[in-house]
């Protein structure tokens, strides 16, 4: 059991302010997103989800990654995928310069289901209820034009 003494010698060793501007930060967005309604931000992700995955299969020789989003499966609105034969970091890069699109790529901290799925790295493409069908579109437009 730690003692007053040691408490306070913590404290004195503490370096900087206590994140007090985050916390201010984080309230705020607590308070906007309630605003909006976490149920109807859901809703609309998903709805957004389905587009992108719709979107993905015109693709050619994409191989999508994970479930179909539904109201019946708790996940982000995200599609992992690997095109064949393309590096997914060659397309984030050719995605970025070309066309000022941005995704992930790489590992996602997901090293061993990487592993199950045998590939070495996918691409990621994230949505959130401030995208549009029409940000889907320009993606997929750009990611055609890449492929």
């Amino acid at each position: 059991m730690r003692s007053k003494l040691y408490i306070a010698i913590d404290l004195r060793f503490e370096a900087g302010t206590p994140a007090i501007g985050e916390a201010i930060g984080l309230g705020a967005a607590v308070d906007y997103l309630s605003g909006i309604g976490m149920q109807k931000i859901h809703d609309y992700e998903v709805e957004l989800a389905n587009y992108l995955y719709a979107s993905l299969r015109s693709v050619p020789n994409i191989h999508i990654h994970g479930p179909v989003p539904s109201q019946n499966v708790q996940r982000a609105a995200l599609c992992s995928f690997n095109i064949e034969d393309i590096h997914p970091t060659d397309i984030a890069t050719f995605l970025d310069q070309q066309h000022e699109v941005a995704i992930r790529s790489g590992h996602h901290c997901a090293q061993p289901l990487h592993r199950d799925l045998r590939v070495n790295a996918s691409a990621r493409a994230s949505l959130h209820f401030y995208n549009t069908k029409e940000d889907v579109d320009d993606f997929i437009r750009a990611l055609m034009d890449t492929v």
